[in-house]
């Protein structure tokens, strides 16, 4: 599990998705919310929004790797906590 930390108004790299099978999971219990994306071009307008409700996706196989970033339009620092599991039974 980790933690990544957003500063007030900027984008900043969150945590970078393994190839192959893994899951990730990710939420954020910051008041300012931040929005995530898979590009640093990240925005209100283009990100989701990360809420404290947590949201998961498994990557396949055949699945590349990629950087999620986070993006805080507010005037106070924000967090995004994830986790991201390689290991399967």
């Amino acid at each position: 599990m980790g933690q990544a930390t957003v500063p007030t108004t900027s984008t900043v790299p969150l945590f970078t998705v393994p190839s192959g099978l893994c899951n990730v999971t990710f939420y954020s219990l910051s008041v300012p919310t931040v929005f995530v994306g898979t590009s640093n071009k990240v925005s209100a307008v283009s990100g989701l929004q990360c809420h404290s409700i947590p949201t998961s996706f498994v990557n396949y196989v055949s699945s590349s790797g990629g950087t999620f970033w986070g993006a805080n339009t507010a005037a106070t620092p924000a967090s995004v906590n994830f986790i991201i599991v390689t290991a399967q039974a």
